[in-house]
């Protein structure tokens, strides 16, 4: 019985900070749309070196509630920005970027809450 009720409090702390973490999801795409357009404009700006740890967070910080898909797109682009000297490429960058910003509308999409029917 004590088992079931360790359990059972692990489930409902994970599904609150699931839901937390969902209910950020909005802030952090908006945060890599803005350091994507911000880097594309200029290949010195700061942007970059935060692109590249928004990506760096994205990727271990996903798979942990269930959204692997953007985790393995957020490790994509930061395995890009990570090589010695940091791919700066835009043609090379922008597919990942955009899936990763794909995944992230889907991600939100999906979490809204359903309208109840009358």
């Amino acid at each position: 019985m004590g088992d079931d009720l360790a359990q059972a409090e692990f489930d409902a702390r994970y599904r609150l900070l699931q839901s937390e973490y969902l209910s950020e999801l909005p802030q952090r795409r908006k945060a890599v749309a803005s350091l994507w357009a911000a880097s594309m404009r200029d290949a010195a700006s700061p942007a970059w070196p935060e692109l590249h740890s928004l990506a760096h967070r994205l990727s271990g910080s996903a798979p942990c509630y269930g959204l692997e898909a953007i985790g393995e797109a957020a490790q994509e682009v930061d395995r890009l920005l990570s090589v010695k000297p940091p791919c700066r490429e835009l043609a090379r960058l922008r597919p990942p970027v955009s899936r990763l910003l794909n995944l992230l509308d889907a991600a939100i999409a999906a979490s809204r809450p359903k309208p109840s029917l009358p």
